[in-house]
């Protein structure tokens, strides 16, 4: 039977580290007593905490089966130091040979400089993960890659960028009975949350959402999918939603902009801005403005290479059946200044459309450069739903950035340099899949510090549902030749 007990380790920082435990399912009891267990990579038992009946709380509002979760802030650690944590149920007998192994994790917190770990500092980064015919893969690729330390691959840290569930897929979307809707929606999560526990129990996470966490193009509700068609009822569309958000807010735990930095004052190395440009969403804005100023507030303070990862990519056409960020066009083009002006470099990360590409610009006139790596999918949508599945060539990608017409920012050609695409798999009788694919990955990006303190980031593609039988690691894509560039 496979565990329905989930151990996510949330954001963690140089000192401190947040982790999720609990279950998604609807038919586990609650532990009289539990206890999350953190320990150092000697095997020592550093911090005990106990967790009693009481203080589970629910993930949803309206849903008051047995689904339950605690999320516990573990303090007083040590920069860049290596920890596990065991996540168990104990019994009145005080014998701790009784005790019930529930789940077990590890994380690596932040290190004050990039260079305080062996090989460098690696970020994961992943999105749109669809659980039917994953069968395991992406999450035993990624445990592997965690666990093996004699290959420098492993991630610290990692950004899952959106749709990590898909709830508007299949026909079991289309009751009309609001219990049976938020039901779907809990049992969705449940399911995904099992087939990525490889995933989130290793790492400090940051989950970004996309439409897909609560229907496609949110929050407008149009077309002719029979799904849209049963949120035009008030109250699927208010169970529905109610649900979706609770899943984002108390399981994923996103936030509109989240900020941090490796290194301090003169000693900053790199900063990161996470900004979720889906779960905030209106039909006018992508989040309200009092939120988008935090986010182009760190683009214009930068004192050193900057992250941006974000939920959709910022080098896309316009189209304007489809609601990304582009269509956004006021907010996306404050943003778009913001980074043509910056004093330092900026690589985006992201994900969404579903192949997997690294491209780049440089302004006239400007010394400061956009890098864009995008990583999508984890695991490709099946049968029917495979029509969205999307590749990309010399013809399709984007030739030249903006796509639409930015006061202040000149178009510029966008640069690709092999290798800068994932590359694809069609074959004919594979009856799971309808039309060519991505081919499923995750990406990790490794940040070392140079002599002029420049960051060297190295990228490879890490196929997961193709395996090296040398190394027993997922195969790399691109012949094991990654991608280098140097951030300023």
């Amino acid at each position: 039977m496979k565990n329905r007990w989930s151990l996510v380790i949330h954001e963690v920082s140089a000192h401190t580290a947040n982790i999720w435990v609990g279950t998604l399912f609807a038919d586990m009891r609650k532990p009289v007593k539990a206890v999350v267990e953190l320990v150092n990579q000697n095997g020592d038992a550093l911090q005990k905490i106990e967790i009693a009946k009481q203080d589970w709380q629910r993930p949803y509002r309206q849903i008051t089966s047995q689904r339950f979760y605690r999320l516990i802030e573990v303090k007083g650690l040590q920069p860049g130091q290596f920890y596990k944590v065991v996540f168990k149920e104990c019994f009145d007998d005080d014998n701790e040979f009784n005790d019930k192994l529930l789940s077990k994790g590890s994380f690596t917190t932040l290190p004050y400089s990039v260079n305080d770990l062996v090989n460098g500092f690696t970020i994961g980064l992943g999105s749109c993960f669809y659980e039917e015919y994953d069968g395991g893969s992406v999450s035993t690729a990624y445990e592997t890659l965690s666990k093996a330390t004699q290959f420098p691959y492993k991630p610290h840290i990692k950004f899952l960028s959106g749709d990590q569930v898909y709830l508007d897929i299949g026909w079991d979307s289309l009751s009309v009975i609001p219990k049976e809707v938020r039901d779907r929606v809990a049992s969705d999560y449940a399911l995904q949350w099992q087939a990525l526990r490889g995933v989130l129990r290793h790492g400090g996470t940051w989950f970004l959402s996309d439409d897909h966490e609560f229907w496609n193009n949110y929050p407008m509700i149009e077309g002719w999918s029979p799904f849209i068609q049963a949120l035009r009822i008030p109250s699927v569309k208010n169970a529905w939603k109610g649900t979706a958000q609770d899943g984002v807010m108390n399981i994923q735990r996103v936030r509109p902009v989240r900020t941090f930095d490796i290194g301090a004052g003169a000693n900053k190395e790199v900063s990161f801005c996470a900004v979720d440009l889906r779960a905030f969403r209106t039909e006018q804005n992508i989040m309200s403005d009092k939120h988008f100023a935090g986010a182009l507030r760190w683009v214009k303070q930068l004192t050193c290479p900057g992250v941006l990862v974000l939920s959709q990519p910022l080098m896309e056409k316009y189209d304007h059946k489809d609601r990304n960020f582009i269509f956004y066009q006021r907010q996306y083009g404050q943003l778009l200044r913001a980074i043509h002006n910056a004093n330092h470099d900026i690589m985006v990360l992201s994900g969404d459309v579903h192949h997997g590409r690294i491209s780049k610009v440089e302004f006239p006139n400007r010394t400061n450069k956009l890098v864009e790596v995008v990583s999508s999918p984890m695991s490709n949508l099946s049968g029917e739903s495979s029509i969205a599945t999307s590749t990309i060539n010399i013809q399709s990608r984007l030739k030249r950035f903006p796509d639409i017409n930015v006061y202040g920012v000149p178009k510029v050609d966008v640069q690709y340099q092999s290798p800068w695409k994932v590359s694809t798999a069609d074959n004919f009788f594979d009856f799971r899949y309808w039309d060519e694919r991505t081919k499923e990955h995750f990406n990790t990006l490794t940040l070392n510090k140079l002599e002029d303190g420049k960051l060297e980031v190295t990228v490879r593609a890490w196929l997961v549902r193709e395996k090296d039988h040398k190394t027993g690691l997922p195969k790399q894509d691109w012949g094991e030749k990654p991608m280098r560039f140097v951030l300023s």
